[in-house]
């Protein structure tokens, strides 16, 4: 047995648990997209809606676990909250907390409403405004904070930086979950905070994605390190594609008939037979078609970058297992979400069964992720700290 490995044989669980960072709530968000994913998908099994049940009941206790880790992280260590905000790559995946506790949101209007009754619509309808006000503290505080301290400049890969407003963004993609079932007096404001921030969200990644276009014309592919994490570019046009047509569906039951439309001729008294739901709906089906367009290239994009680096395609080999391999999940799920309610509101089963198969595809590589972080973690290639003294570890936690 070699003295290193002796060495390694020291590191306790305090320690391990030390290495949990905002970046593992990605698993969680993962998780939680997939329970989303297996209760939309357009054609359902007998038990599927149980499996969903048990992914999303995990993705609780895995949601929990990670908070629990790293509270025991900030409470050994006094500076480390600080320090997490201060690391230039760690800070900006703060925001991956809230993110994951929309899915959990989402997950429970999705498998809870039908088993609880009324009065957990209108604690999800509470919870709904409380993650709007944390969603734009996040947004406002945490942004202004990366621009006081140039961290822009510390963090060249340009699309983590859609982390701090993507809180936001996702307020829109819950509220075309919850606006449906909802009372109209409660679904309309719902709808209209949602269609908001989901602008917001979408046009400050706007702005980032000037900057990570620009640079792959400039300088080409990321590093093969970062280049899972070009998925995060399928996000922001496919959550705002679902978004709307969730909220333009839900507009169609709940906004008045005459709503918007009686501000121009608020004189007329006439039976009408296109509504402003109605409208709305066509309007945001067009729209959501013309985003899905951009998020289908940036799909193929990273998954051509991603298999640029197998041995099979000529490439030196992909990394080894990391936390930025989970961002082929989440974002790829908003895709095909996406493409579920395309399919709906055209009334395609062609594109119904591609959504599919996607979501086949999409669990398969949720199953692959998860399996390869267990074995990272287990051969001490992942929560396992490599260049302390075991000394220097202890003071580190």
């Amino acid at each position: 047995m070699s003295p290193e490995y002796q060495k390694n044989q020291n590191v306790r669980l305090k320690e391990r648990l030390c290495q949990v960072t905002w970046g593992w709530y990605s698993m969680s968000m993962a998780t939680g997209g997939i329970a989303v994913l297996l209760y939309n998908t357009p054609y359902q099994f007998a038990g599927l809606e149980t499996i969903g049940k048990i992914v999303y009941i995990f993705n609780l206790v895995l949601f929990l676990s990670i908070t629990l880790s790293l509270g025991f992280r900030f409470l050994t260590k006094s500076s480390a909250l600080k320090e997490s905000f201060q690391h230039s790559n760690e800070t900006h995946f703060v925001g991956t907390c809230p993110l994951a506790f929309a899915t959990i949101i989402i997950g429970a209007e999705s498998y809870g409403t039908s088993a609880c009754g009324p009065w957990l619509q209108a604690v999800l309808h509470i919870i709904f405004w409380i993650y709007v006000a944390i969603s734009i503290i996040e947004a406002v505080f945490h942004n202004w904070y990366l621009y006081h301290h140039s961290m822009a400049s510390q963090q060249p890969f340009a699309l983590v930086r859609l982390l701090p407003s993507f809180p936001a963004m996702l307020s829109g993609t819950i509220a075309s979950v919850l606006a449906s079932k909802q009372p109209p007096k409660h679904a309309l404001p719902i709808i209209i905070g949602g269609t908001t921030l989901q602008g917001f969200g979408f046009l400050m990644s706007l702005f980032v994605y000037g900057e990570y276009f620009y640079r792959l014309n400039k300088s080409g592919l990321p590093k093969p390190a970062e280049r899972p994490e070009m998925f995060i570019a399928v996000g922001p046009w496919s959550f705002t594609a679902l978004a709307l047509i969730g909220m333009a569906k839900a507009a169609v039951e709940k906004f008045p008939s005459r709503y918007i439309i009686s501000y121009a001729d608020s004189s007329s008294s006439e039976t009408i037979t296109v509504t402003t739901g109605d409208i709305v709906l066509v309007i945001a089906a067009l729209a959501g078609v013309f985003l899905w367009a951009i998020a289908f290239f940036c799909l193929c994009i990273a998954i051509a970058s991603v298999l640029a680096l197998c041995k099979l395609c000529g490439g030196a080999g992909a990394p080894g297992m990391s936390l930025p391999y989970w961002s082929m999940v989440f974002p790829n799920t908003g895709f095909v979400i996406a493409t579920i309610r395309i399919g709906q509101v055209l009334q395609s089963e062609a594109v119904l069964w591609v959504a599919s198969a996607m979501t086949i595809l999409q669990v398969a590589i949720w199953l692959i992720a998860s399996v390869a972080t267990i074995w990272a973690v287990w051969t001490r290639r992942m929560l396992w700290p490599e260049d302390a003294e075991p000394d220097e570890r202890e003071k580190e936690c």
